[in-house]
């Protein structure tokens, strides 16, 4: 049995970068635009008051590309992933996104658990679609994802 674990997730803020970098880097995440991407908001799961999970949210008008979920290796496997989603979209819709995005080359299954389909990249905003993610970011092998958030 897995012992309870004191955790938290908060909204991330720029003193997190160094971490959130070092655990994107141990998920072969990208991370070349994390300081530049001008209305990326992150949350930052917190085990014993140590930063060992983040999730992002890059904001297109009504649309958000969610992007750079990864957990610390040794805390997987145990739901964090799955909570830091939930709070992502709660925000989310509490500010208005109506519809979120993501790719995904390993994590697909993860995320159809969680209510998201897969759909053709052209089904995408124009502006999203100008995303570093999609633009050069990720391979065009990744998997689109979308999910509808509703009131």
């Amino acid at each position: 049995m897995i012992p309870s674990l004191k955790s938290d997730i908060r909204r991330g803020e720029s003193a997190d970068l160094p971490a959130v970098v070092e655990l994107l880097k141990g998920a072969g995440l990208p991370t070349a635009d994390l300081t530049s991407a001008v209305r990326l908001q992150m949350w930052v799961l917190d085990v014993r008051d140590s930063p060992q999970g983040v999730v992002a949210l890059e904001r297109f008008g009504s649309e958000g590309l969610l992007r750079s979920l990864a957990i610390a290796r040794k805390y997987r496997q145990r739901g964090f992933g799955r909570e830091l989603v939930l709070r992502l979209e709660h925000d989310a819709q509490a500010d208005g996104v109506e519809q979120l995005v993501l790719l995904t080359e390993t994590a697909q299954p993860f995320f159809r658990a969680l209510g998201y389909d897969v759909i053709d990249r052209d089904y995408v905003s124009k502006e999203l679609a100008q995303s570093a993610e999609f633009r050069f970011l990720c391979p065009a092998s990744a998997v689109c994802m979308s999910k509808a958030l509703h009131s």
